[in-house]
């Protein structure tokens, strides 16, 4: 049998090891022969691995650092004061359980008979309570048209910000009623026999019937089930029940609760980006119970704003309200006055300016003479006169080459003995030659 010797033992390495401890000591190692750019290949991936472990380590380093500094500067220690013991870190046990299916409870009893007013929710709702869920269907992550689900502190602060590091109060109530719309919250056990009861509502009070949205099993040609006048489903009672809800708008009293929840700083008028992100963040991280990549649950948000909403609408002036509000309607009504005003005059000027224009040209207006027209006639026949000559011109060319080419035709004139076209001399039929320029002395 044939053995490679790149891996036969060297001589003595097979001794056993009672022959003596200096023959052991002597006996030479195995050895494995490898090709130099296989070695280099093997360092350069031992140096990487190296490097890539120190890297690591650096950055753990770099990351604890960071915390650290973090949380020791003191804007986390502010943070830190104001949420000891805040907000409810686990959701409260409520005093009476809540039925796990109120829409068996409210099937087919919501008569509109016994709905009075104009608008949902019609007087049933605790208005703190109603206000509230108005305010957390807009701050959650929107799942367009239906509901929206828990608030993402770093989504909804991009959406009120926008690329700004501070913002107005009346920004923020623009943005967060005109541009955010209210979605029914979803996963949510306080809020679950509101929502079943503004939907029965709004079937109630336009007598319609409930109808499942699946198609039957002999139609097979639809995706969406064709309803009779007094039927709808519950999808588009979904999708209808939110977009009314978002035209009513939130109470004032709730917009400057939540503002003042955000600000930090306490500065009037004025909302951080970065204290407003950092507040949030510190309330999701310290949240129990959350699962992965979740943000804070609708209920966590009802416990921790509903007794500064008590507040808010205990202290809550209806007279300073109105004052303001009267303030801010004639300041925008000046405004538009100012707007129309304005394009008027812009309308005026411009007409204003044609009339002037079109009496200023008067003065440069020349009468012509009384012979003028008959100089136009002349000046027009003298026209179709050169017309003509030019017919003329082009026909007498056109029936030249046509007869010299029926001649070539009929034999009667070879190709050298034709003469040179229109008639030009021979002597310029030959080609010319380039003239010497002269040098110059």
């Amino acid at each position: 049998m044939h053995h490679c010797a790149c891996f036969a033992p060297p001589e003595g390495a097979g001794k056993g090891a009672g022959e003596g401890a200096g023959e052991g000591a002597a006996a030479r190692a195995w050895r494995l022969f490898v090709s130099k750019p296989a070695q280099k290949k093997a360092n350069q991936l031992k140096t990487k691995i190296v490097v890539n472990k120190k890297k690591k380590e650096e950055n753990v380093k770099r990351k604890i650092g960071k915390s650290v500094e973090f949380k020791s500067s003191a804007k986390y220690k502010l943070i830190e004061d104001l949420l000891e013991g805040y907000p409810y870190t686990s959701l409260p046990v409520p005093a009476q359980s809540i039925q796990r299916e109120p829409f068996m409870l409210l099937k087919g009893r919501v008569k509109g008979q016994f709905l009075n007013g104009m608008e949902l929710p019609f007087g049933l709702i605790d208005p703190i309570k109603y206000e509230l869920l108005k305010l957390i269907g807009r701050l959650g992550d929107p799942f367009k048209n239906l509901c929206s689900h828990s608030l993402t502190p770093r989504l909804l602060i991009d959406s009120l910000f926008k690329n700004q590091a501070e913002i107005t109060f009346d920004e923020l109530c623009y943005r967060l009623e005109y541009k955010r719309k209210f979605l029914m919250p979803s996963y949510t056990d306080v809020f679950l026999y509101e929502k079943e009861l503004l939907w029965q509502q709004w079937i109630a009070v336009r007598n319609l019937k409930e109808v499942s949205p699946e198609t039957p099993e002999n139609d097979h040609e639809r995706v969406h089930k064709i309803l009779q006048a007094d039927e709808t489903t519950m999808p588009i009672v979904m999708i209808r029940v939110n977009r009314e809800i978002s035209n009513q708008g939130v109470h004032p009293a709730i917009l400057k609760m939540f503002f003042n929840f955000l600000n930090v700083e306490k500065r009037p008028g004025t909302l951080n980006r970065d204290y407003a992100l950092l507040k949030l963040e510190s309330i999701m991280r310290k949240l129990k119970n959350r699962d992965f990549l979740e943000g804070i649950k609708p209920d966590y948000i009802y416990f921790m704003l509903n007794e500064q909403a008590k507040d808010a609408f205990a202290s809550y002036n209806q007279s300073e309200f109105d004052r303001s509000y009267q303030e801010a309607l004639n300041h925008n009504s000046l405004k538009q006055n100012l707007l129309s005003q304005n394009a008027t005059y812009k309308k005026e000027r411009r007409i204003f300016s044609e009339r002037t224009k079109k009496a200023l040209m008067k003065f440069y207006e020349i009468q012509p003479p009384s012979f003028f027209k008959e100089y136009v006639k002349k000046k027009e026949a003298n026209y179709q006169v050169i017309h003509s000559k030019i017919n003329r011109m082009i026909t007498s060319k056109y029936l030249q080459r046509k007869r010299r080419r029926e001649d070539i035709l009929a034999g009667r004139l070879t190709p050298q003995e034709s003469p040179p076209a229109d008639g030009a001399p021979a002597e310029e039929a030959q080609p010319r030659r380039k003239k010497k320029k002269k040098k110059r002395k």
